[in-house]
């Protein structure tokens, strides 16, 4: 009866600790976005949709970091689906995704002139809701409200999505001075024929002044790497110089020098 006994209180003892600890995560948790919340002064540094979407939306798409004290404290993503926007807050705490609240948001409808019911874009409404609690990449608790959309497939792979969307943003944010100085229209000095265009974090190549293709990048160290999205193949270039006129690399698998002119 002991031998019994015994395992059972100790199960039941675990049971009542790990739910203490989870009590004071989620009350850590809930008193970190009130204060993030809270937040009157944050810088915010914006991806336009080519940097963090594969594909166009069908109405319009943006995503805002919001740091303070020169760390990410939160990522607002809206992107318009064809019948609703759907909206993600993401949290961080130390660098480290702590909350997200996702939406569905359908578009109200309105009768045009026509009598043709068509939708206003410009209103909506919450028509579902998660909240996930988030402690060392796992989530803890989930709540919901409400019934997801029958075209719209709800997220689940937060954690993953929010590494990445942050490593995009503080790319963008602790080069910002290098990002600000590549923008334009830079022509290669060896032939008149060829330049590249810097806007945002995307470069986009033009050959015999053609449009040839579009790449992300990113800066670290000196290093600016390009790659195309949906390829395997990465370049990477040393910025040796970037003044006001001119913009120097060296190609790290040639060993090329390429030089270009600032004429936009």
């Amino acid at each position: 009866m002991r031998q019994t006994l015994f395992p059972l209180v100790l199960v039941c003892l675990v049971n009542v600790a790990f739910g203490q600890v989870n009590k004071e995560t989620l009350t850590a948790i809930n008193d970190q976005v009130q204060i993030i919340d809270g937040y009157s002064d944050s810088e915010v540094f914006t991806l336009d949709p080519e940097e963090f979407l594969d594909r166009m939306a069908d109405h319009g798409a943006e995503l805002n970091g919001y740091y303070e004290h020169e760390r990410l404290k939160k990522i607002v993503r809206k992107v318009g689906y064809r019948t609703a926007d759907i909206l993600t807050t993401f949290y961080f705490w130390n660098d480290e995704l702590i909350h997200v609240i996702y939406q569905h948001r359908p578009y109200f409808e309105t009768t045009a002139a026509n009598g043709q019911k068509v939708y206003d874009y410009g209103t909506t409404y919450v028509a579902f809701e998660s909240k996930h609690y988030i402690d060392n990449g796992k989530e803890i608790k989930k709540e919901t409200s409400g019934k997801p959309l029958a075209d719209v497939k709800p997220e689940t792979a937060f954690v993953k999505y929010a590494t990445k969307m942050k490593s995009l943003l503080d790319n963008k944010y602790y080069n910002k001075e290098t990002y600000q100085a590549l923008q334009g229209k830079w022509l290669f000095v060896q032939s008149t024929n060829d330049y590249i265009v810097f806007d945002g974090t995307i470069r986009f190549n033009f050959y015999n002044g053609k449009f040839r293709n579009r790449l992300k990048t990113k800066i670290e160290d000196g290093v600016l790497t390009c790659w195309v999205p949906m390829d395997e193949r990465i370049y990477q270039y040393k910025i040796v110089e970037v003044t006001e006129d001119v913009l120097t690399l060296t190609d790290l698998f040639t060993k090329e020098e390429l030089v270009y002119a600032k004429i936009e």
